[in-house]
């Protein structure tokens, strides 16, 4: 049980990261695009909200596991 946790944690660590960086990169074209039409903005901004938001839960799913493991005896 506590290897699983401990995986579990560590993957979802790691997904959250890779959430992270995908909804900076959003940010990232959304600040950048010179040229871009109304619907390209709408998107790149929709895209890193939710990539933002599912990082953030990511984390904390994260945490919970790693938490959990830690104070199994």
């Amino acid at each position: 049980m506590k290897k699983a946790l401990l995986v579990a944690g560590i993957v979802m660590i790691i997904a959250c990261v890779l959430s992270m960086i995908y909804a900076g990169l959003n940010l990232f074209g959304y600040y950048r695009v010179l040229d871009g039409s109304a619907s390209l903005y709408r998107r790149l901004h929709d895209t890193a909200i939710t990539f933002g938001i599912i990082a953030l839960v990511l984390g904390l799913i994260g945490t919970v596991c790693l938490v959990i493991r830690s104070r199994i005896s």
